[in-house]
């Protein structure tokens, strides 16, 4: 198994602790960009393992397909999230970086669906990090 995508999370981990490892103002869409490379790792090792004709597939044919073959939720969760973290990477003008509790957020969502595809590729459950509460958790 490849572990990139975990530890692309520890990355982000660490700059969500410590903004002031990169330059000021750039740690947010440092640390989305970060959080979408690991769930795009976990989506490429699903794939390599299981059917390995999908991951020559554009990524969006990737996450349809990938509704369809994994649990309904998972699936969903991972491609809602791809498609959150996409628009959030991109500097836009008229609208503000992501926020620590938006990253926290996305963080532990994504983790939870790398730690998903994994078990479903029959890895050994890894050190997955920090878990941070996601929204529905939270209330």
């Amino acid at each position: 198994m490849s572990h990139d995508g975990l530890r692309r999370l520890a990355v982000a981990d660490r700059l969500l602790q410590d903004p002031g490892l990169v330059e000021p103002g750039v740690w947010p869409r440092a640390c989305t960009w970060l959080i979408r490379l690991a769930l795009e790792h976990a989506v490429d090792d699903f794939w390599a393992a299981r059917r390995p004709e999908v991951a020559a597939a554009s990524r969006r044919a990737q996450l349809l397909t990938l509704t369809r073959t994994v649990d309904a939720d998972l699936g969903r969760r991972g491609t809602e999230l791809w498609h959150v973290l996409s628009r959030a990477a991109h500097h836009h003008a008229y609208k503000l970086a992501p926020t620590a509790i938006e990253l926290r957020e996305w963080h532990g969502e994504v983790g939870g669906v790398v730690g998903g595809l994994a078990d479903l590729r029959g890895d050994p459950p890894p050190d997955r990090g920090p878990r941070y509460p996601t929204k529905q958790e939270g209330q």
